[in-house]
């Protein structure tokens, strides 16, 4: 196909994502008359509509749900080699670059990282951005506003524009505390953690319920959930648990980041009643960015961060 006929199916991928013809004509330095005129063509190569308007959507028809695979493939391809990035050099790239990781990512130092980033790649804009309010923060990668997210959400099963990769759950067993707790010795029993303040940096609410697995695990054995309040970060917990007597529920391996940020602190398991729960963990990308060298290279960084944050553990898989 010609430059121009790629363009088209750049266009109609990004009318899919971005859910509006102006926002799909703006990425691809168009104005929108010329992007319904360029998306007409491409319905008339075809004989088919291939994206219709439904309310205030765009859907693909049988026909484009057939070819947006390909049609993903092919742009992306396109893009890349067009903008002159098929070849990644880190130390010349002046690629811009955003990420959200979620506090549960306690294994990532992301000062570390951040830091090993732009030493690698001195020229590249690396932006950290908070989570979104809505889980997984999906809705980011798809507007094109992140391109990588870390995430506790399971990213959902019927998004065929994102491309997810597991890392090791975070399994919660240890509860970090102060060592000058008022009422908290050697052992922490059932009622004692039941009856603290509890304090956490990341909701690990699921859908249907406003409890948190532990709670309801707690409510289901008689006791009432625990009184638990959120705050904005690791750092912030950290500072909290140590100069309180509040208690978070963590890894054992985050219990040691705790530990970085703060002195004074204490690890505990957590009472035999109290249920083991696993957080799962996810690298979430977005089709678009999936060939390009340089956000291969940025899933790479933090593949490498996790894993030897976190210790011996399945070798990176491949982006």
């Amino acid at each position: 196909m010609s430059s121009a006929d790629l363009r088209q199916v750049a266009l109609l991928v990004a009318l899919i994502d971005a859910q509006s013809l102006s926002l799909a004509a703006e990425r691809l330095h168009m104005t929108p008359s010329a992007a319904s005129q360029s998306l007409q063509r491409l319905r008339d190569v075809f004989g088919d509509e291939l994206v219709v308007r439904q309310g205030p959507r765009y859907l693909p028809t049988p026909l484009g749900e057939t070819v947006l695979p390909s049609f993903r493939d092919m742009a992306a391809l396109w893009q890349h080699t067009s903008a002159g990035t098929a070849v990644f050099d880190p130390a010349s790239s002046e690629a811009s670059l955003s990420l959200v990781c979620d506090a549960v990512f306690a294994e990532l130092d992301l000062a570390a990282c951040y830091a090993a980033i732009v030493s690698a790649a001195p020229r590249v804009l690396l932006d950290v951005r908070t989570p979104d309010p809505v889980p997984g923060s999906f809705a980011s990668l798809r507007s094109g506003a992140v391109d990588v997210v870390l995430t506790t959400f399971t990213p959902p099963g019927d998004a065929e524009d994102l491309h997810a990769e597991r890392f090791a759950d975070a399994e919660f067993t240890h509860c970090c505390l102060s060592v000058a707790h008022p009422r908290i010795g050697a052992g922490l029993t059932l009622a004692q953690y039941v009856a603290e303040q509890h304090v956490r940096a990341h909701p690990i609410e699921r859908s249907g319920s406003s409890l948190t697995p532990i709670d309801q695990a707690l409510v289901s054995l008689g006791h009432s959930p625990r009184r638990s309040s959120i705050v904005l970060s690791m750092p912030h917990l950290a500072a909290i648990v140590a100069t309180t007597d509040r208690l978070t529920t963590v890894s054992r391996h985050q219990g040691a980041v705790l530990s970085r940020y703060a002195e004074g602190l204490r690890l505990l398991p957590l009472p035999p009643e109290v249920p083991r729960i696993a957080a799962p963990r996810y690298m979430v990308w977005h089709h678009r960015t999936h060939h390009s060298p340089a956000h291969r290279w940025l899933r790479d960084r933090l593949r490498e961060f996790v894993y030897a944050e976190a210790g011996p553990g399945p070798p990176p898989g491949q982006a």
